[in-house]
């Protein structure tokens, strides 16, 4: 109890910080795609001996410090939901059992090796720690709950104050997957939006390349558009330092 207490206030400290990604909204909805080679994520993980994971976020946290800084925002460290899978061997279940991380995005760094160290030594941290599980079993607890404890639980961690952004890496499936005799060639994700939240970002894998999906509210944030060719840019950057 003591060590899911001590990670459930890691994710919650610090807050999120006050961003233009967390303005009240609107129900409309604008989904940007964008893919590139699944393998030049992988070399800048081999290279520098970090996961995929990682490069995504510090490739999100490259392409958000452009993208806020072309709206005239001075650069500023944000916080992230970052989904992760925590089912064991030995669960025999279908599909995931989701757990999540709350990990800073390092925007206000101009280095984009900084961002990715500091990126991989925060998840590598709150991993060592256990910090998925306990948020899990955390969750299991909540189950239990009356369900007026339950829902002020659940818009406690939707508060903007918790996190800016959702960003989910969703391994896409190994081997080639086929529908009356059409091959899946692409799939964007759609990570859904909480309340007071503009911006998700998802990224999946098939028949090679690496698929995004950024998920926009339309009036809160038009130009997601300019987003994921920030995001591009920042990927490109790490691309060419592991070569």
């Amino acid at each position: 109890t003591l060590r899911t207490g001590r990670a459930l206030a890691r994710a919650a400290v610090p807050l999120a910080p006050e961003s233009s990604l967390n303005r009240p909204g609107s129900a409309n909805r604008h989904l940007v795609r964008r893919s590139r080679p699944f393998d030049d994520l992988r070399a800048v993980k081999d290279r520098f001996g970090t996961t995929v994971n990682d490069v995504l976020l510090a490739a999100c946290a490259g392409g958000l410090r452009g993208f806020l800084a072309g709206l005239g925002e001075e650069p500023a460290d944000l916080k992230a939901m970052v989904p992760v899978d925590v089912r064991g061997e030995t669960d025999n279940v279908l599909g995931n059992r989701i757990s999540f991380l709350f990990i800073g995005l390092p925007c206000a760094e101009p280095d984009p090796l900084k961002r990715l160290a500091r990126v991989r030594a925060d998840v590598g941290a709150r991993r060592r720690a256990a910090d998925p599980e306990h948020a899990d079993a955390a969750l299991q607890a909540v189950e239990l709950a009356p369900r007026p404890l339950q829902r002020l639980v659940s818009q406690a961690a939707a508060n903007p104050r918790m996190f800016n952004l959702v960003v989910s890496n969703i391994p896409g499936p190994p081997i080639p997957l086929w529908l009356r005799g059409c091959r899946l060639e692409d799939a964007y994700p759609v990570v859904p939006l909480a309340e007071s939240h503009a911006l998700s970002i998802g990224m999946t894998s098939v028949c090679g390349k690496a698929c995004f999906g950024f998920y926009a509210d339309r009036e809160t944030l038009p130009d997601a558009d300019l987003l994921a060719e920030h995001v591009s840019a920042a990927l490109d950057e790490l691309i060419d330092l592991s070569s």
